[in-house]
C-alpha cells in the first residue's frame, strides 16, 4: 500500500553499525549493504515527510485561527489612535465681532446635527492681528487672525486667558499670548484653527498641531509630542 500511495518514495539504501564507548563518543562505523528483498521508507531530499506536512499544518491553521482571533480585537484597541475624524468647518463669528489685539472666546459646534452635538462642542480664542508681525506662530496666510484652541497640551484642561496669555488652571501650565508654552507641564503650543473668510463671516476649516519652534504638525492628542526624540514615540493620526 505503502508504494501505491507514495510511488517514488521508496528506495534501497546502506545500513550502518555503529560502536559506542562509555562516554557515547562513535569509535566505529561499518557500513553495510542493503539487504535483499526489503524496501526501505525515507524522505527524499526534495521531499516532506507525513509527520512534517501534518506539523507544518497545525501550524498555519493555529496561525490562522490566531490571526482571525486578535485582528478584531487589535482594530477595537487601535481604532481611536489612528482612526481620526474628519473637521467638519463650524462658522466662528461675524468679522466685525473681532478687535484689534484681543481675544474673543468662542464656543465651536461642528456636527450639529449629530445626536451627541452637545459633549462635541469646543472652545476658541479668536483675535483679530493689526500687524503680520503680532503672531509668532501664524502660517503663511493666516496672520490677520489668530484662532487658537483652549485645550491644554497636558492631559486636555481647559485654558483661560490672562493678561499675559494662557494658563491651565489644572497643573499650572503657561502659554505666552500667542499660545508658545512658557512654563510647566505642557509638551507643545496650544493646537491652531486654521480659518477663512466667507462673506461677513469667519470660519474655521481645520484643526492642527504646532512643533516647539512654530512649525506646523499632525493633530495629535494632549501630552503627544511634536517635536524631537520624542515625537517618535507617538503614531500619526489624520
Amino acid at each position: 500500500m505503502l508504494r501505491a500511495l507514495y510511488p517514488g518514495r521508496h528506495r534501497r539504501f546502506p545500513v550502518y553499525t555503529r560502536n559506542f564507548d562509555d562516554e557515547g563518543a562513535i569509535v566505529a562505523e561499518q557500513a553495510h549493504g542493503p539487504i535483499p528483498g526489503r524496501e526501505y521508507l525515507a524522505p527524499t531530499d526534495s521531499g516532506m515527510s507525513r509527520g512534517q506536512f501534518l506539523t507544518a499544518a497545525s501550524i498555519g491553521v493555529g496561525g490562522i485561527m490566531g490571526a482571525l482571533i486578535a485582528a478584531p480585537v487589535a482594530g477595537m484597541a487601535l481604532g481611536p489612535v489612528f482612526g481620526g475624524e474628519k473637521f467638519e468647518p463650524v462658522v466662528l463669528g461675524k468679522l466685525d465681532e473681532f478687535k484689534d489685539g484681543e481675544f474673543v472666546k468662542v464656543v465651536l459646534h461642528p456636527h450639529g446635527d449629530k445626536p451627541d452635538a452637545y459633549v462635541r462642542k469646543k472652545v476658541a480664542f479668536v483675535r483679530r492681528n493689526k500687524d503680520a508681525k503680532d503672531d509668532s506662530l501664524a502660517l503663511d496666510g493666516q496672520e490677520e487672525f489668530s484662532v487658537v484652541s483652549n485645550v491644554c497640551m497636558h492631559l486636555g484642561c481647559p485654558v483661560q486667558a490672562s493678561n499675559t496669555g494662557f494658563v491651565c488652571p489644572c497643573h499650572g501650565g503657561s502659554y505666552n499670548k500667542d499660545g508658545a508654552r512658557q512654563a510647566g507641564p505642557p509638551v507643545r503650543p496650544l493646537d491652531r484653527y486654521k480659518w477663512e473668510k466667507r462673506g461677513d463671516e469667519l470660519w474655521a476649516t481645520d484643526i492642527y498641531a504646532l512643533k516647539n519652534d512654530g512649525g506646523k504638525a499632525t493633530h495629535r492628542d494632549p501630552g503627544q509630542h511634536t517635536s524631537g526624540l520624542e515625537s517618535w514615540f507617538y503614531p500619526l493620526q489624520p
